[in-house]
């Protein structure tokens, strides 16, 4: 959703052409408070330049890609060899008991 009628709210690169309180208050109670009470996160993205879009750079490689995610699956599976249920093969699939045990908040990283 933009914030303003004119779509430059908080734009570095274009003025804005709409007025800055009244017009974009009024703009914004256009959207119904239901919907706005089920969005619980609100982002501010800022405007990323057409030449980074555009531009012949080139991404990974679909090999380099698929390393990673291997290297990936291969981490869940050490850490998930020891559970006693065969139900469990990726992070996906753990339940909250799992989620208590390998998920916690700490200073290191358990593998």
């Amino acid at each position: 959703m933009n914030p303003c009628p004119c779509s430059y709210f908080l734009d570095t690169q274009n003025a804005r052409t709409c007025a800055p309180a009244v017009v974009v208050t009024k703009y914004q109670k256009r959207i119904s408070g239901l919907n706005l009470d089920r969005i619980d996160i609100h982002i501010e993205v800022s405007r990323v330049d057409y030449e980074k879009l555009s531009g012949d750079r080139l991404g990974e490689t679909f090999e380099t890609i698929r390393k990673r995610v291997q290297v990936a699956r291969g981490i869940q599976n050490h850490r998930l060899s020891n559970i006693e249920s065969s139900e469990i093969i990726c992070n996906a699939d753990m339940r909250i008991g799992e989620v208590r045990q390998f998920c916690g908040l700490q200073d290191e990283v358990r593998v």
